[in-house]
């Protein structure tokens, strides 16, 4: 009998690869421990600088954020200071799935994260039915759009959309990990009903639950954590092993549903540690650079529902009332959330802004916790441009990165800065102009109370945010078919490399992908696939 599909692919959405060898190997993750000793498997390396916020993209379409246009939720309109919320929408270039299609392969392609939906598929499509921060408006697509209404009805809504609003109480922990493990087990029956029509070329599904508990949740795994309270860990256990040991009964059974013949992928994107604080520092270190010379105490404060310095309670409340009442809008979503307790904020507040930036030499751009981001305020792209292109701004990138490196984190004595990479050494593209100048990689080992170096003084920060995990660069994979040979693979796989490896296994021209094909897999079992 067929296989139900000549491709089966799981993505999982930063799993931390370390984390699944220590427990696969525990004993804990039965699924992981056969992918480790049965199939081939290698690391995976992320954009350079935009694996938050790039990531999914790139493996979509096979390019780089620098064609693509996508690498953070929040980005700077060209040729302004006004910054805009990034919707799939604006997403360009064409998803190697749609490739696949109009070349006759029949596709299933379900909540590939940050991706938009397309029409006409060959196949199905299912956009942001359970994943971690949906869509600005909260609405999961369908192609073709009359799944919608079945969909809902045998499976509902995702009961968590913001996961950065979840209540963090005990109870509050104990929803949020129970309904993560639900959304799991949701996500692998709703996977199946439509794996089980067969005749599938590509099925693609991809499992999200792994990002959003580790947000929340680092803290009650990590002892080390400074935000890590014993007596909530003994209550709960470990929120994050409990998520993948559903997240490995699941793919385990998907796995199972398909054939010997079959070519298996398990691609777990990026990883996921302790939040630092580092990034809180940017906007504060930019800003005494351009004046340096002062070099008294600043304290970095934002209000707050979690800090990883506790303060009292009244502190906490006091904050939060002055941060809404200096944000009407979020003032009045608070009043509405006393008797509408899921009401979600108004996210735009975040990522539409108008930059005060017109005088200043270069300014912070967002681009999530995990690398700071910085822009030349350059003369002939901005508006108000201060530095000229050529000469004047090669010296400033290199007398701020000079800058950047000898600051130190006072606890460990370590500068808190590991690198610092130039966009355009890294990405070429048609929005190359659109991303940040400078993209700045922190040395993140824990959090980092106090900065300083001789030009900024000293910085001393509380971070701000209520995520206490947040994520890191790299990935694992796995591949299975009837000619890989099982055992690591030497050379790292970049995320570009997918969707070339799946066209070849196709027989599909992408001519304009970026990676190149995984040798050990696809030439392989491409004869063998055209054949089944």
């Amino acid at each position: 009998m067929a296989s139900k599909a000549k491709i089966l692919f799981i993505g999982i959405d930063s799993a931390d690869k370390d984390l699944i060898v220590e427990w696969a190997n525990a004993g804990y993750l039965p699924t992981f421990k056969t992918l480790l000793d049965k199939f081939a498997w290698g690391n995976t390396s992320c954009p350079v600088g935009f694996y938050v916020g790039s990531l999914w993209p790139s493996f979509a379409t096979g390019v780089s954020a620098a064609e693509h246009g996508r690498y953070c939720f929040s980005q700077l309109t060209k040729g302004t200071y006004q910054t805009y919320r990034y919707d799939i929408f604006d997403l360009q270039g064409e998803m190697f799935w749609d490739t696949f299609s109009r070349a006759g392969r029949r596709v299933a392609v379900i909540d590939v994260p940050l991706t938009p939906p397309l029409e006409n598929l060959n196949g199905i499509q299912i956009t942001d039915w359970g994943v971690h921060k949906a869509n600005h408006k909260d609405i999961f697509y369908t192609w073709p759009s009359s799944l919608s209404p079945e969909i809902e009805a045998e499976f509902g809504r995702d009961s968590i959309r913001r996961c950065n609003n979840i209540k963090r109480t005990v109870n509050g922990f104990q929803d949020f990990q129970q309904k993560m493990i639900e959304r799991t087990h949701k996500k692998e029956r709703l996977s199946k009903k439509f794996l089980d029509q067969g005749n599938w070329d590509l099925f693609l599904t991809t499992f999200t639950e792994p990002h959003c508990i580790g947000h929340q949740c680092w803290h009650i795994h990590d002892l080390k954590h400074p935000n890590h309270d014993h007596k909530l860990a003994n209550i709960l256990g470990d929120p994050i092993l409990e998520v993948y040991k559903a997240l490995d009964g699941s793919i385990g059974r998907l796995i199972a549903e398909v054939g010997a013949e079959s070519n298996i992928f398990v691609y777990c994107s990026h990883g996921m540690g302790s939040q630092d604080g580092a990034g809180s520092f940017l906007p504060w270190i930019l800003g005494r650079l351009e004046n340096s010379g002062s070099s008294t105490t600043e304290t970095v404060r934002k209000p707050a529902t979690t800090e990883i310095v506790r303060k009292p309670a009244y502190q906490k409340k006091l904050s939060k009332i002055l941060a809404y009442l200096g944000k009407p809008k979020l003032f009045l979503w608070r009043l509405r959330k006393i008797f509408q307790p899921d009401l979600d904020p108004p996210l735009t507040d975040f990522a539409v802004q108008t930059l005060n930036v017109s005088g200043r030499k270069c300014f912070m751009l967002g681009n999530n916790d995990a690398c700071g981001a910085v822009r030349v305020n350059l003369v002939g792209r901005e508006p108000d441009g201060k530095v000229n292109p050529g000469a004047e701004y090669e010296e400033f990138c290199q007398q701020l990165t000079k800058d950047l490196l000898e600051i130190i984190d006072d606890t460990t004595g370590q500068p808190l800065v590991k690198n610092i990479i130039r966009a355009s050494d890294a990405y070429q593209g048609t929005h190359l102009d659109e991303l940040p100048d400078l993209i700045i990689e922190w040395n993140r080992q824990t959090f980092i109370p106090s900065i300083s170096s001789p030009k900024i003084g000293k910085l001393e920060n509380t971070y701000s945010g209520v995520r206490t995990g947040d994520h890191k660069p790299s990935g694992i994979f796995f591949a299975m078919g009837p000619n890989v040979k099982p055992g690591k693979i030497a050379e790292e796989t970049s995320v570009l490399d997918f969707a070339p490896t799946l066209a070849q296994l196709l027989d599909v021209n992408l001519s304009n992908a970026e990676g190149k094909v995984i040798d050990r897999i696809a030439n392989l079992n491409r004869e063998h696939l055209q054949t089944n």
